[in-house]
């Protein structure tokens, strides 16, 4: 069975995204005009139009194995790219404003897009399933493999390794990155979590670098948060991370190298975002469809989900509101800090629903359909077509 610790570096196949959609519109010519007249318009304006730029995000679409790019302050598709051979399958896309990779869940394949190409640079392998995942902040990326217990740093624009993995036992969990660049990961069978820290890239990504030339990442914080061999969640925060001890039912937040337990009381399995971001972390204890919120101080409030049935995906928490997905129905609920109801997001379709804080905004993606949103601070909900056609990439008019 292949892992991460051998994995392969094969040719990047090209994507077809310029064949398909080479012909730039009247919209975005218009587009790129309005940018270039903003430098006329001062520093001030300049730099408003670099934030719009930034305030975007990478969106999957199984249905037609493409990538769209949601601008979160227009709420509109400004690229579509297909990826080779990834139809109907699920996958991980992790990005940075400079960086893209995508993990293919059902052939392991491991991809680093070009942003200024948009075609596939690198790929690497691993092997398929939930088992593996892959994390990125600024220019550090990792590739997890949970079930070894193999954390391998990777040059994402060679998808090549740097350094030696770090190595724990078999099972480990976690395996995303905190506001300060620190890959946390637990390790059950010990009842332990600890902080990986990246190596410094080289200058020159480097096509066979051999492994130990230079530096590696490191392990550089370790904190005991329960008795071994406990059924262990992990849930990064701003500066820190949370963990979930489902077999004592309680909530540890390592935070400025103290740990801090709150009991909770749960009566079935409960889920952690693999993200929180602000204060208070949401606890989903999911056939309930019942959440927690555990503050610096401990639990704060509970609120319960409409509905029925266990299809409810961990609550997220933006701006201080929580957002829970319920994927049975595509409905998505939003609680304020107090646990009311305050919004009720209809979905079109069911099935799988993505929710992710970035960019000072909640980008909400469904997968299997044409459909996402974008919620900004202010909590203001925005649908997208991510299969807009006036956009670079978009399908070419059918012929007359």
């Amino acid at each position: 069975m292949a892992s991460i610790d051998d994995a392969v570096q094969t040719e990047a196949p090209r994507s077809r995204s310029r064949l398909r959609g080479g012909l730039v519109t009247v919209g975005t010519v218009a587009a790129l005009l309005a940018a270039m007249g903003l430098t006329v318009l001062g520093l001030g304006a300049a730099d408003n139009a670099v934030a719009n730029y930034d305030a975007s995000s990478w969106l999957w679409s199984a249905v037609r194995s493409e990538l769209a790019r949601v601008n979160g302050v227009t709420a509109r598709v400004d690229t579509r790219t297909e990826i080779p051979g990834a139809r109907q399958h699920p996958m991980q896309i992790t990005q940075t404003d400079r960086l893209l990779l995508l993990r293919d869940l059902q052939t392991g394949q491991v991809s680093s897009l070009d942003l200024a190409t948009l075609q596939l640079s690198a790929t690497t392998r691993t092997t398929p399933g939930l088992g593996v995942s892959v994390a990125l902040h600024e220019d550090a990326a990792f590739v997890v493999d949970a079930v070894q217990g193999i954390v391998r740093q990777l040059d994402p624009r060679s998808l090549t390794p740097v350094g030696e993995p770090v190595r724990y036992p078999p099972g480990i969990t976690g395996g995303t990155f905190d506001g300060k660049g620190r890959l946390w990961i637990a390790v059950p069978s010990q009842g332990t979590v600890s902080a990986i820290t990246a190596a410094k890239l080289p200058s020159v990504p480097a096509s066979t670098a051999p492994v130990g030339a230079g530096l590696s990442p490191q392990q550089v914080e370790s904190y005991d948060v329960a008795d071994a061999s406990h059924e262990l969640v992990v849930s990064t925060l701003d500066d820190g991370v949370a963990v979930l001890d489902r077999t004592a039912g309680k909530l540890v937040r390592v935070q400025h190298g103290e740990v801090h337990p709150t009991p909770l009381t749960l009566s079935g399995p409960a889920a952690l975002p693999a993200r929180t971001s602000g204060p208070r972390v949401p606890v989903t204890v999911t056939a309930e469809r019942r959440v927690l919120l555990v503050g610096d101080g401990g639990q704060e409030s509970a609120f319960t989900v409409p509905g029925e049935g266990g299809r409810l995906s961990p609550a997220v928490a933006w701006a201080d509101r929580f957002y829970c997905a319920d994927e049975a129905t595509g409905t998505i609920y939003s609680f304020d800090a107090a646990g009311q109801l305050v919004e009720t997001i209809r979905g079109r379709a069911n099935g799988p629903l993505e929710l992710e804080v970035r960019e000072n905004h909640l980008f909400i993606n469904s997968p299997d359909s044409a459909t996402a949103r974008v919620v900004d601070d202010k909590h203001q909900v925005r649908e997208v077509n991510k299969y807009a056609n006036d956009v670079l990439g978009g399908d070419p008019p059918p012929r007359t």
